[in-house]
């Protein structure tokens, strides 16, 4: 189970039938009843660890590959009980990841086909056409205007460039990956905190993550403490243990809770109004619940905004690149034809 739609079906079937009243065992085994060779193997480490006692977290992202923020759910589901109710909504959520990566993938098929044939045109228009012009223009005594002189020297270098783009793209990533393994989770997403773009994702992210969890853990009756000792002894999202541990020491110094979030960057600013509203009138709890399902509201809404947008920005850049080359064409032949 690679693919996020399978993990989110898997995940989804698994709750719905533990809220139903399944054990573990009966779920997984109703689920996993085809006869197939992965589907047995599957079946059997899935039972075999269970029997070993190992956490439901720690075996379901073993044997699923699950991402660490779904594996970090199930783990506080084992400790606010709501167990079956977390891995239904993990699994919508892993459905619903999936549908997104697929309407990107269809966004981005047809428009970046298209670039790819403009600048096939492009080097074309470099290598056999532009020589041809170059020689009649000189034969004919003709002198390209200054625009046209730039936009030709745009469309001949334009190869180049976009060579350019891609290599500094590639090693920015390769950098990036070389050097994410020495920096700490916790300062790169305060690092990316800041960027402007990145910014309102991770920080809407952390505040609808971090709110859900600690919502579920309160109405299980935990108090604040055990709840920030529960996420801190998770080692899923190292960024989460390092909140956790800093909220730890801001209380010990006798900082109010709702001041607390102000201090780092991982967080919405209405974050801390929210908890200093929700600890005056004793529904903590609750309105941190309301709040997470707002920030995912507002998560999926801008990502929807963002596809929206994506295709048409990238069929104008194809255009102006299609009306470059038409005019660098027809530009300096009309001009000729009426100097003639």
């Amino acid at each position: 189970m690679r693919k996020s739609d399978d993990q989110g079906k898997f995940l989804k079937r698994l709750g719905d039938l533990l809220q139903k009243g399944y054990t573990y065992t009966e779920a997984i085994d109703f689920l996993l009843i085809h006869q197939e060779k992965k589907t047995i193997k599957l079946k059997r480490r899935l039972v075999a660890s269970l029997q070993k006692g190992e956490s439901i977290s720690s075996v379901m992202s073993k044997q699923l590959n699950l991402p660490n923020h779904v594996s970090a759910q199930i783990f506080f589901a084992e400790h606010h009980g709501q167990m079956g109710h977390t891995l239904s909504e993990a699994g919508i959520y892993l459905i619903n990841r999936r549908k997104n990566q697929q309407k990107l993938q269809k966004v981005l098929q047809y428009p970046l086909m298209l670039i790819f044939i403009s600048i096939i045109m492009m080097v074309l228009l470099r290598k056999v056409l532009f020589p041809r012009f170059q020689s009649l223009y000189s034969s004919m005594g003709y002198e390209p205007s200054v625009k046209l002189t730039y936009l030709l020297h745009f469309i001949e270098n334009f190869p180049m460039v976009v060579g350019a783009v891609f290599l500094t793209l590639l090693v920015s990533t390769i950098l990036f990956f070389v050097f994410k393994r020495r920096i700490s989770p916790a300062k790169l997403s305060a690092a990316f905190c800041r960027l402007p773009i990145f910014s309102f994702y991770i920080k809407l992210f952390h505040s609808y993550f971090f709110s859900r969890e600690l919502s579920f853990l309160l109405s299980s009756g935990v108090t604040i403490t055990e709840s920030l000792l529960i996420i801190e002894s998770q080692s899923f999202r190292p960024t989460l243990q390092y909140i956790s541990s800093q909220f730890i020491r801001k209380l010990k110094a006798g900082i109010p809770f709702h001041e607390c979030f102000t201090s780092l960057p991982f967080f919405q600013e209405e974050l801390s109004f929210i908890v200093h509203h929700g600890q005056t009138n004793g529904r903590l709890a609750e309105e941190l619940r309301v709040y997470s399902d707002i920030c995912l509201q507002d998560l999926e809404e801008r990502t929807h905004t963002w596809l929206k947008y994506i295709q048409p920005a990238i069929f104008t850049i194809v255009g102006l690149f299609i009306m470059a080359i038409y005019f660098s064409i027809m530009m300096p032949l009309f001009q000729m034809m009426q100097g003639i």
